[in-house]
């Protein structure tokens, strides 16, 4: 879908939805100074667990619009259809985030996936969301972002066909310095970085194979899941490697603003968090 097609869809939905928007913009605005369009980014950048998963339905592009407005980056999942399309959906099952019956999408084509809502199970303000492609979410953040972001394509099930798919979309849409693939195979891994050596490569890291991982010196980003000190954050950087902190999960245990200052002043490049907005007002100062 194009650009100019992408945004009659959404302006058709946000007539329709009008509460819904108000619901996404006052959450917005109850963790900024003002109204969404003067948000701006804060450093280290909170990159949202399938976007505003707590406020809007997980992986749509409602969800995706709003993080890019408050200048954030987002995570998002990618798998494929029976006839091969690149959808973004978290589960192969429809069942749990959409209107469909217990059915994997590898069974299903594009044309039966459009049919779906994925709206109404959040709310019914959100009737007739549909399960995004990945290019029209790609499109999206090339005609709505504040700036420099951060996409994480996090890599479900990909065919081969899919791979170079995944490259050429990144390419198409400029996003090559702003994006990276993680939780694919080392197989892929490879295959995608011979495509494009351009094309960034990310992977979860924990402290016990971080020196493993430095010496191979394959990796674009560090998806960090343990909070790195600043020691840590300057030996990445000196290696030229984005540095990221892995703390995306619901519950006290994942929303500790203790751990969110720390890393913060440890100097990481962004955040993977279910709670991005909250992490932002602490790393503002505007919450405790």
């Amino acid at each position: 879908m194009s650009i100019d097609s992408w945004q009659v869809v959404c302006s058709h939905w946000v007539v329709k939805n009008r509460f819904a928007m108000t619901l996404i913009v006052s959450v917005a605005m109850a963790f900024g100074h003002g109204p969404v369009s003067v948000v701006r980014a804060a450093a280290p950048v909170p990159v949202a667990h399938r976007g505003l998963l707590r406020h809007a339905p997980e992986n749509t592009l409602p969800a995706f619009a709003t993080c890019l407005e408050l200048g954030m980056g987002f995570e998002l999942d990618i798998r494929t259809t029976q006839d091969g399309h690149l959808v973004v959906l978290h589960d192969d099952n429809v069942e749990r985030t959409t209107n469909g019956p217990s059915r994997s999408i590898q069974e299903m084509t594009l044309t039966e996936v459009r049919q779906l809502d994925a709206g109404s199970w959040f709310d019914p303000a959100f009737a007739g969301v549909r399960v995004p492609t990945l290019e029209e979410t790609l499109a999206l953040v090339k005609a709505r972002k504040r700036g420099k972001t951060i996409i994480a394509l996090n890599v479900k099930q990909l065919t081969p066909v899919g791979e170079t798919t995944l490259v050429s979309l990144v390419e198409k849409y400029g996003l090559l310095d702003e994006s990276f693939a993680f939780d694919q195979n080392a197989e892929m891994s490879q295959r995608l970085k011979k495509l494009n050596p351009k094309f960034r490569i990310g992977q979860n890291v924990n402290r016990e194979s971080l020196d493993a991982r430095l010496k191979e010196g394959f990796l674009d980003v560090f998806l960090l899941t343990f909070a790195p000190t600043s020691d840590d954050v300057e030996r990445l950087r000196q290696h030229k490697k984005q540095v990221l902190f892995n703390y995306a999960g619901s519950g006290d245990a994942r929303r500790n603003p203790k751990t969110w200052k720390k890393v913060r002043d440890a100097g990481i490049d962004g955040m993977l968090t279910d709670y991005p907005l909250e992490c932002r007002g602490v790393w503002r100062g505007s919450l405790p």
